[in-house]
């Protein structure tokens, strides 16, 4: 007697029976047919299992312009110079403007160090383009460090529409 109830044989033989039930039951579930083969060994289909999770990025193409957003009118640009010189970067080139509208852009020339893809620096420059026309765009004296090797610099440059 345990907890104010009796437990007879009967009880014990009933849940034995229930235990058995159930573990046969979860035991079995899922499982495909086994089929046989001619050696008299059984064949069982291969399960499905979970799908790995994607570890690798989707490719963006960078190479071309895309359609509106940021730096879509980089190709418009055209770098002559990125230079150093007694540790202090200037920028030369020209920005062309081959639409039929004037163009508010704002051209953004970044140093990025190519050991480690550090930021060293970002000039912005604002400027307004006629349509049609080709318009200098300098940068000089926009970044000043001597201890920086510029073997080890890469100049990037990108251009936004001011009114998109």
């Amino acid at each position: 007697m345990q907890n104010g109830h009796v437990r007879t044989p009967m009880t014990y033989a009933a849940g034995l029976a229930l235990a058995a039930t159930t573990l046969l039951g979860v035991a079995g579930c899922g499982q495909p047919d086994p089929g046989s083969t001619d050696e008299g060994t059984v064949s069982v289909p291969i399960q499905p299992t979970i799908t790995p999770l994607q570890t690798e990025p989707d490719s963006v193409g960078t190479s071309a312009a895309g359609t509106g957003g940021l730096f879509d009118l980089g190709e418009l640009l055209t770098t002559t110079s990125c230079d150093e010189s007694g540790g202090v970067w200037s920028y030369r080139g020209t920005l062309a403007n081959e639409t039929g509208e004037e163009l508010d852009v704002t051209i953004a020339i970044s140093l990025v160090s190519s050991a480690d893809a550090t930021l060293l620096t970002v000039h912005e420059l604002d400027l307004r383009v006629p349509a049609g026309e080709t318009v200098p765009v300098e940068a000089a004296s926009f970044y000043s460090d001597e201890d920086v090797d510029p073997a080890t610099v890469q100049c990037l440059t990108g251009v936004t529409d001011k009114d998109e």
